[in-house]
């Protein structure tokens, strides 16, 4: 925008008031300070016709007074820092100003109570949901007294005589096209800024794994071949721990070697390139596996993992091992144990059904509050947690876990009760349902 533009020099002096306001905070500002000078000159043109072209000074005498409250309503946000206050007054200025027009110039019958319309938009557009909802459901109201004292035959006399009417259809044409002209450019705008700042956020991502992947690979595979090395040196030695220290830095270390790999491959599956590779999975080579993974953090919080492997040793489905190893239940357990106490138990039950089969991961631990369980799989929608032990994470985990289960063709949902809400009962549920087959 112009920097010498006058109506710019008011937006920055009244954002002071807010020296720290966010961008959108800034833009919604700066809308609702255009709006108040595009429609301002609507309403004084109200005023001069009033004066000029109507037989009751009543009309002409509110329209003074709406016009100031319209036109000096931003200073209420310099004082209060609150732009809702200052735009709900705006609009109720405005409101007052169209409504007396409405009664004073013939009632249903008048041109002015086609601007009610408008009340909402510029209340949903700049304002909040609730600011949208309360001039919704009084324009309807002032709309229905309308017509329903038009239905009782109640008529209102109109005080306008000849040219005034068609100045006030001028004035409604003219007001329309600016206000929809203004939302419409608005919005192509932040619609532009924001697809540009996707663009440039998926540049910088797709440019981050690359490099991780390649500054990661190299490293890891000295530390295979270092392993495999100290295996050969210690074949000899019959010490366990020593023996499964070994096992466990060979796992790991496969393990980060084919997480690299699932971070190619999903980069390759959002542009279209490939698609996840699907075979029969047996749930008790998951859960085995993840527990050599992830046996030294249980043995550390003392934390037992209930699972039957008897019971369960023919359930499988069909999905991609390594995800459903590291990306779905990898994630899922390492959460489970962040959050656990020390001392509890976290149980993987499963259940076959006829549409698949449902695999329930249960922890005892503090819980998630009511309001994070509607966004907790969305992309950093909650700053990562400290565990129980003073665990860290990114949080991008659960989105994670979500984006894997549906390239799986499965479903996820979760049930959780705070630690705050049941002292007696608290703890996750983790539902996930995968397909036998994927052509069922």
């Amino acid at each position: 925008m112009n920097p010498v533009n006058p109506i710019n020099k008011i937006i920055r002096f009244l954002a002071l008031r807010e020296p720290d306001l966010s961008v959108r905070d800034l833009s919604q500002l700066s809308l609702y300070i255009y709006t108040v000078f595009l429609t301002a000159p609507l309403m004084w043109g109200h005023l001069v016709i009033s004066y000029f072209f109507c037989d009751n000074p009543l009309l002409y005498q509110i329209g003074i007074g709406t016009c100031l409250i319209h036109f000096f309503s931003p200073v209420f946000y310099y004082f209060f820092g609150s732009l809702s206050l200052a735009l709900n007054i705006t609009i109720l200025a405005g409101f007052i100003h169209e409504f007396s027009w409405s009664i004073l110039t013939g009632g249903f019958f008048s041109v002015s109570p086609i601007w009610f319309a408008v009340l909402p938009m510029i209340a949903g557009l700049i304002g909040t949901r609730r600011d949208l909802l309360l001039w919704f459901i009084l324009s309807i109201l002032a709309a229905t007294y309308l017509f329903i004292l038009h239905l009782n035959g109640v008529v209102l006399h109109s005080y306008l005589n000849e040219t005034g009417e068609v100045l006030g259809q001028v004035l409604i044409m003219i007001g329309f096209i600016l206000l929809n002209s203004l939302f419409m450019f608005v919005y192509m705008i932040d619609r532009d800024r924001f697809y540009q700042a996707i663009v440039e956020k998926k540049e910088q991502i797709d440019t981050l794994l690359t490099l991780v992947g390649h500054d990661i690979s190299n490293p890891l595979t000295v530390v295979n071949l270092s392993a495999k090395r100290l295996s050969k040196l210690l074949a000899t030695n019959d010490d366990a721990d020593i023996q499964k220290c070994l096992t466990r830095i060979n796992s790991c270390t496969s393990g980060i070697s084919n997480i690299l790999t699932q971070i190619r491959d999903l980069q390759s599956i959002k542009q279209g390139k490939v698609e996840l590779k699907f075979e029969k999975v047996y749930l008790n080579h998951i859960i085995e596996y993840l527990y050599r993974v992830f046996e030294s953090k249980l043995h550390d919080k003392n934390i037992t993992l209930k699972y039957d492997y008897n019971a369960n040793q023919n359930v499988y489905f069909m999905g991609n091992s390594t995800a459903l190893k590291y990306q779905i239940f990898g994630n899922l357990l390492s959460n489970a144990i962040k959050f656990s106490e020390t001392g509890q138990e976290i149980e993987i039950s499963v259940t076959e059904r006829s549409d698949g089969v449902q695999v329930n991961l249960i922890d005892k631990g503090v819980g998630i509050e009511e309001e994070l369980l509607e966004v907790l799989f969305e992309n950093n929608a909650i700053p990562s947690k400290i565990g129980t032990s003073g665990e860290k994470g990114t949080g991008f985990g659960m989105s994670i876990v979500k984006t894997f289960v549906e390239l799986s063709h499965g479903s996820i949902s979760v049930h959780s009760k705070t630690k705050a809400v049941s002292p007696d009962n608290h703890g996750t549920q983790f539902s996930l349902l995968f397909k036998k087959t994927l052509f069922s």
